[in-house]
Protein backbone atom coordinates (compact mmCIF):
# COMPACT_ATOMS: atom_id res chain seq x y z
CA UNK A 1 0.00 0.00 0.00
CA UNK A 2 2.62 2.28 0.64
CA UNK A 3 4.34 1.70 -2.52
CA UNK A 4 0.96 2.31 -3.94
CA UNK A 5 0.93 5.79 -2.42
CA UNK A 6 4.04 6.84 -3.78
CA UNK A 7 3.43 6.23 -7.06
CA UNK A 8 0.01 8.10 -7.20
CA UNK A 9 1.71 11.33 -6.95
CA UNK A 10 4.06 10.27 -9.37
CA UNK A 11 1.74 9.23 -11.81
CA UNK A 12 -0.65 12.35 -11.16
CA UNK A 13 2.84 14.41 -12.27
CA UNK A 14 3.28 13.01 -15.62
CA UNK A 15 -0.22 13.17 -16.79
CA UNK A 16 -0.41 16.97 -15.60
CA UNK A 17 2.86 17.22 -17.87
CA UNK A 18 1.64 15.35 -20.51
CA UNK A 19 -1.66 17.02 -20.68
CA UNK A 20 0.37 20.82 -20.37
CA UNK A 21 2.31 19.76 -23.19
CA UNK A 22 0.40 18.43 -26.54
CA UNK A 23 1.65 17.37 -29.46
CA UNK A 24 2.77 19.28 -32.28
CA UNK A 25 0.57 18.22 -34.38
CA UNK A 26 -2.46 18.43 -31.60
CA UNK A 27 -1.06 22.12 -31.00
CA UNK A 28 -1.17 22.77 -35.03
CA UNK A 29 -4.34 22.16 -34.23
CA UNK A 30 -5.18 24.25 -31.99
CA UNK A 31 -3.13 27.11 -33.94
CA UNK A 32 -5.14 26.51 -36.64
CA UNK A 33 -8.18 26.88 -34.75
CA UNK A 34 -7.14 29.94 -32.67
CA UNK A 35 -6.69 31.41 -36.12
CA UNK A 36 -10.30 30.75 -37.69
CA UNK A 37 -10.36 26.86 -38.11
CA UNK A 38 -9.47 25.11 -41.13
CA UNK A 39 -12.88 25.96 -43.29
CA UNK A 40 -12.10 29.34 -42.74
CA UNK A 41 -8.74 28.69 -44.61
CA UNK A 42 -10.50 26.05 -47.40
CA UNK A 43 -13.12 29.41 -47.87
CA UNK A 44 -10.88 31.88 -48.55
CA UNK A 45 -10.74 31.45 -52.32
CA UNK A 46 -8.66 34.52 -52.74
CA UNK A 47 -6.45 37.02 -51.39
CA UNK A 48 -4.90 40.88 -51.78
CA UNK A 49 -2.79 43.13 -49.41
CA UNK A 50 -0.56 45.84 -49.36
CA UNK A 51 2.59 44.93 -47.90
CA UNK A 52 4.95 47.70 -46.45
CA UNK A 53 8.73 46.54 -45.26
CA UNK A 54 10.97 48.76 -43.26
CA UNK A 55 14.75 47.59 -43.51
CA UNK A 56 17.13 49.01 -40.81
CA UNK A 57 20.94 49.55 -40.91
CA UNK A 58 23.39 47.20 -38.26
CA UNK A 59 23.05 50.94 -36.39
CA UNK A 60 19.62 50.34 -36.40
CA UNK A 61 19.11 53.55 -38.67
CA UNK A 62 15.91 53.42 -41.62
CA UNK A 63 17.71 51.41 -44.41
CA UNK A 64 15.08 51.50 -47.29
CA UNK A 65 10.97 51.12 -47.41
CA UNK A 66 9.51 48.53 -49.93
CA UNK A 67 6.14 48.91 -50.44
CA UNK A 68 4.46 45.78 -52.23
CA UNK A 69 1.11 44.45 -53.38
CA UNK A 70 0.34 40.77 -53.39
CA UNK A 71 -2.24 38.84 -54.74
CA UNK A 72 -2.91 35.15 -54.43
CA UNK A 73 -5.17 32.15 -55.64
CA UNK A 74 -5.29 29.94 -52.17
CA UNK A 75 -7.60 27.26 -53.76
CA UNK A 76 -7.62 25.07 -55.39
CA UNK A 77 -4.26 25.62 -56.50
CA UNK A 78 -1.76 28.68 -55.51
CA UNK A 79 -0.96 31.29 -57.85
CA UNK A 80 0.72 34.57 -56.93
CA UNK A 81 1.58 37.97 -58.33
CA UNK A 82 3.89 40.60 -56.67
CA UNK A 83 4.01 44.26 -57.75
CA UNK A 84 5.82 47.33 -56.80
CA UNK A 85 7.72 50.14 -57.30
CA UNK A 86 11.48 50.97 -57.04
CA UNK A 87 13.89 53.83 -57.38
CA UNK A 88 11.69 54.77 -60.60
CA UNK A 89 10.95 50.80 -61.88
CA UNK A 90 8.11 49.26 -61.61
CA UNK A 91 8.87 45.71 -61.49
CA UNK A 92 5.77 42.35 -61.15
CA UNK A 93 6.61 38.64 -60.45
CA UNK A 94 4.34 36.11 -61.47
CA UNK A 95 3.56 32.70 -60.12
CA UNK A 96 1.08 30.65 -62.40
CA UNK A 97 1.44 27.76 -59.84
CA UNK A 98 1.98 25.08 -62.79
CA UNK A 99 5.56 25.71 -63.09
CA UNK A 100 6.28 28.70 -64.37
CA UNK A 101 7.19 32.11 -62.56
CA UNK A 102 7.90 35.20 -64.33
CA UNK A 103 9.81 38.71 -63.41
CA UNK A 104 8.92 42.17 -65.64
CA UNK A 105 10.82 45.46 -64.98
CA UNK A 106 9.28 48.40 -66.73
CA UNK A 107 7.49 46.00 -68.71
CA UNK A 108 10.58 44.10 -70.11
CA UNK A 109 10.91 40.79 -69.41
CA UNK A 110 13.54 39.72 -67.26
CA UNK A 111 15.15 36.70 -68.51
CA UNK A 112 18.13 35.27 -66.33
CA UNK A 113 17.86 32.15 -64.30
CA UNK A 114 18.17 34.06 -61.05
CA UNK A 115 15.79 36.60 -62.09
CA UNK A 116 13.37 33.02 -62.69
CA UNK A 117 14.31 31.77 -59.54
CA UNK A 118 13.80 34.86 -57.80
CA UNK A 119 10.36 35.28 -59.01
CA UNK A 120 9.63 31.34 -58.04
CA UNK A 121 10.95 31.42 -55.02
CA UNK A 122 9.64 35.00 -53.57
CA UNK A 123 5.92 34.34 -54.74
CA UNK A 124 6.21 30.72 -53.25
CA UNK A 125 8.13 32.31 -49.92
CA UNK A 126 5.69 35.21 -49.15
CA UNK A 127 2.80 33.04 -49.66
CA UNK A 128 3.90 30.25 -47.03
CA UNK A 129 4.43 33.17 -44.50
CA UNK A 130 1.39 34.67 -45.02
CA UNK A 131 -0.34 31.40 -44.41
CA UNK A 132 0.46 30.57 -41.61
CA UNK A 133 -0.01 28.80 -39.58
CA UNK A 134 -2.28 26.88 -41.74
CA UNK A 135 0.27 25.81 -44.07
CA UNK A 136 1.78 23.81 -41.40
CA UNK A 137 -0.70 21.09 -42.66
CA UNK A 138 0.77 21.15 -45.94
CA UNK A 139 1.95 17.50 -48.11
CA UNK A 140 5.17 16.86 -46.95
CA UNK A 141 5.16 18.58 -43.73
CA UNK A 142 7.34 17.06 -40.84
CA UNK A 143 6.72 18.23 -37.38
CA UNK A 144 8.97 17.42 -34.33
CA UNK A 145 9.20 18.48 -30.81
CA UNK A 146 11.44 21.34 -29.97
CA UNK A 147 10.90 21.82 -26.42
CA UNK A 148 9.81 25.21 -24.75
CA UNK A 149 11.31 28.69 -24.57
CA UNK A 150 10.74 31.77 -22.49
CA UNK A 151 9.77 35.20 -24.56
CA UNK A 152 11.17 38.67 -23.27
CA UNK A 153 7.87 39.09 -22.31
CA UNK A 154 7.78 36.17 -19.80
CA UNK A 155 5.53 33.73 -22.22
CA UNK A 156 6.06 30.37 -22.35
CA UNK A 157 6.25 29.08 -25.73
CA UNK A 158 6.09 25.53 -27.03
CA UNK A 159 8.47 24.68 -29.94
CA UNK A 160 8.00 23.03 -33.53
CA UNK A 161 10.74 22.06 -35.26
CA UNK A 162 9.49 21.89 -39.10
CA UNK A 163 10.85 20.51 -41.39
CA UNK A 164 10.12 19.63 -45.45
CA UNK A 165 10.40 16.12 -47.35
CA UNK A 166 12.62 16.49 -50.22
CA UNK A 167 10.47 16.57 -53.39
CA UNK A 168 7.59 18.58 -50.74
CA UNK A 169 7.50 21.89 -53.17
CA UNK A 170 10.47 24.38 -54.05
CA UNK A 171 12.14 24.38 -50.56
CA UNK A 172 11.64 20.49 -49.41
CA UNK A 173 14.93 19.55 -47.50
CA UNK A 174 16.36 23.02 -47.62
CA UNK A 175 15.11 25.00 -45.02
CA UNK A 176 14.57 24.28 -41.23
CA UNK A 177 12.16 26.08 -39.19
CA UNK A 178 11.55 26.43 -35.38
CA UNK A 179 7.55 28.12 -34.96
CA UNK A 180 6.77 28.85 -31.42
CA UNK A 181 3.30 29.05 -30.43
CA UNK A 182 1.60 29.97 -26.92
CA UNK A 183 0.29 26.47 -25.56
CA UNK A 184 -2.13 28.16 -23.88
CA UNK A 185 -3.72 29.78 -26.72
CA UNK A 186 -2.55 28.06 -29.90
CA UNK A 187 -1.51 32.15 -30.78
CA UNK A 188 1.58 32.05 -33.31
CA UNK A 189 4.36 33.86 -31.29
CA UNK A 190 7.55 33.46 -33.36
CA UNK A 191 9.82 31.63 -35.62
CA UNK A 192 13.20 30.55 -35.68
CA UNK A 193 14.68 30.15 -39.14
CA UNK A 194 17.69 28.06 -40.97
CA UNK A 195 17.69 29.31 -44.30
CA UNK A 196 20.96 27.72 -45.63
CA UNK A 197 23.35 25.89 -43.75
CA UNK A 198 24.51 28.29 -40.68
CA UNK A 199 22.75 31.42 -41.45
CA UNK A 200 19.66 32.07 -39.40
CA UNK A 201 16.94 34.35 -38.83
CA UNK A 202 14.42 35.41 -36.00
CA UNK A 203 10.75 36.61 -36.72
CA UNK A 204 7.87 37.59 -33.99
CA UNK A 205 4.55 38.18 -34.93
CA UNK A 206 2.27 40.68 -33.41
CA UNK A 207 -0.76 42.96 -34.55
CA UNK A 208 -3.89 39.97 -34.92
CA UNK A 209 -7.15 41.09 -36.82
CA UNK A 210 -10.00 39.67 -38.68
CA UNK A 211 -8.50 38.67 -42.43
CA UNK A 212 -12.22 37.53 -43.89
CA UNK A 213 -12.96 34.73 -41.33
CA UNK A 214 -9.74 34.12 -40.29
CA UNK A 215 -7.38 35.46 -37.06
CA UNK A 216 -3.55 35.77 -39.02
CA UNK A 217 -0.57 38.49 -37.66
CA UNK A 218 -0.24 41.71 -39.46
CA UNK A 219 2.76 42.79 -38.15
CA UNK A 220 6.04 40.78 -37.94
CA UNK A 221 9.33 42.14 -37.07
CA UNK A 222 12.37 40.26 -38.13
CA UNK A 223 16.24 40.26 -35.85
CA UNK A 224 19.60 38.49 -36.61
CA UNK A 225 19.77 35.41 -35.31
CA UNK A 226 22.22 32.38 -34.30
CA UNK A 227 21.98 28.62 -34.04
CA UNK A 228 20.67 29.27 -30.52
CA UNK A 229 18.35 31.90 -31.27
CA UNK A 230 17.44 36.27 -31.54
CA UNK A 231 20.45 37.87 -31.13
CA UNK A 232 18.88 41.01 -30.60
CA UNK A 233 19.26 43.18 -33.57
CA UNK A 234 16.17 44.66 -35.68
CA UNK A 235 16.85 44.07 -39.07
CA UNK A 236 13.08 44.68 -40.38
CA UNK A 237 9.54 45.43 -39.76
CA UNK A 238 7.15 44.63 -42.22
CA UNK A 239 2.93 45.70 -41.95
CA UNK A 240 -0.11 43.94 -43.87
CA UNK A 241 -2.76 46.16 -44.56
CA UNK A 242 -5.72 47.10 -47.23
CA UNK A 243 -6.75 43.14 -46.87
CA UNK A 244 -9.69 41.85 -48.64
CA UNK A 245 -10.81 38.05 -49.26
CA UNK A 246 -12.53 36.40 -51.50
CA UNK A 247 -11.63 39.00 -54.63
CA UNK A 248 -12.76 38.16 -58.10
CA UNK A 249 -9.19 38.26 -60.16
CA UNK A 250 -9.24 38.87 -64.25
CA UNK A 251 -8.76 35.23 -65.51
CA UNK A 252 -5.14 35.98 -66.82
CA UNK A 253 -3.82 38.16 -64.05
CA UNK A 254 -1.49 35.32 -63.36
CA UNK A 255 -0.43 34.17 -67.11
CA UNK A 256 2.74 35.78 -68.51
CA UNK A 257 2.06 39.25 -69.52
CA UNK A 258 1.92 39.86 -73.73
Amino acid sequence: MTKLFLLLPLLFAVSFASAQAPTPEQLVEKAIEHAGGWDAWTNTKTLQFRKTTNRFNEDGSPKETRVQFHKYVLHPSPQMRIDWEHNGSKAVIINNGKGEAWKYVNGKEATTQEDINGARGNTFGSHYVFGMPFKMRDPGTQLEDAGTATMDDGTVVQKIKTTYAKGAGDAGGMHTWTYMFDPQTGRLACNHLEYEAGKFDWSEYYDEKPVGAMLLSTRRVGYTADANGKVGQKRSETTYDQIETNVDFPKDLFQKPR
